[in-house]
């Protein structure tokens, strides 16, 4: 049987910041999170870098809605004179070309202006699900180990090259990847397959420490996605879309090494 997850409970208060130089973009944020992201429950704010960056110091925040043009600087400055576990980022901001260069720092999310109300409510809640999620696995005596609904580390992507285009693909879209020979198939979440010009081996060494596994000879799967490993008819494992992947006997204890299971 498929199993059923539970969304995590959300900390008990959730603070945020929000840092734009026009006051008028930060009255509106303030007022479509009020109205529609209940669960954060003290929301401040800043128009300007160095009040921004010694705010970011002295407390500590949940998520930061952060533009990327700050006057004469920018918020990728800004990030790099925060010392130390920065919180969930959120990008809001009018220019998309700056998106690729928001991924590595590793944010939860970028929102184009004008805001869309929909995005912005699925990107706090993916900023609060990171921060508050912790894996717990537990061993059950029908032969399946269950996976919680794991923490995300999402806008980490991959570049899947062909001969015709790259394509820029979130690593948390991945369902799963394929070895097809010399080529690699991607397999998202949309059901959408990708093949890509290099071997799976290539991608396992891009991907092994950003929440990818290699199950099998011929398998990576992406931990996100994993509900369960049934222990009956072999070893196996199933994914949220229903998927049923093989797990190689001599990656298996690997594997449940690597989920913290024994």
């Amino acid at each position: 049987m498929p199993l059923s997850h539970t969304k995590p409970k959300p900390m008990k208060k959730i603070s945020a910041l929000i840092v734009d130089d026009d006051k008028n973009n930060i009255e509106i944020l303030e007022h479509f999170i009020k109205k529609y992201c209940p669960e954060i429950k003290a929301l401040d704010s800043s128009s300007q870098k160095q009040e921004a960056i010694d705010m970011l110091k002295s407390k500590s925040y949940d998520i930061v809605f952060m533009d990327i043009i700050l006057d004469q600087d920018t918020a990728f400055e800004l990030l790099d004179e925060i010392k130390g576990d920065l919180p969930q980022i959120i990008f809001v901001s009018a220019f998309d070309q700056y998106a690729i260069k928001a991924f590595k720092y590793n944010a939860v999310d970028f929102l184009l202006k004008p805001i869309e109300i929909d995005k912005l409510i699925e990107a706090v809640n993916r900023a609060i699900e990171k921060s508050s999620t912790k894996k717990e696995y537990a061993l059950h005596s029908s032969g399946e180990i269950q996976i919680p609904n794991n923490s995300y580390s999402p806008f980490n992507f991959v570049t899947i090259s062909n001969i015709n285009k790259v394509n820029l693909i979130k690593n948390i879209d991945i369902l799963y990847c394929k070895s097809s020979g010399r080529y690699t198939e991607f397999h998202l979440i949309n059901k959408v397959m990708l093949i890509a010009s290099k071997s799976l081996g290539e991608y396992e060494a891009i991907l092994q420490h950003k929440d990818f596994f290699r199950i099998h000879n011929s398998y990576m799967v992406n931990l996100n996605h994993l509900t369960n490993i049934n222990k009956k008819s072999g070893n196996y494992c199933e994914l949220k879309d229903g998927t049923e992947l093989p797990i190689s006997r001599r990656r298996y204890d690997k594997l449940l090494q690597h989920l913290n299971i024994i």
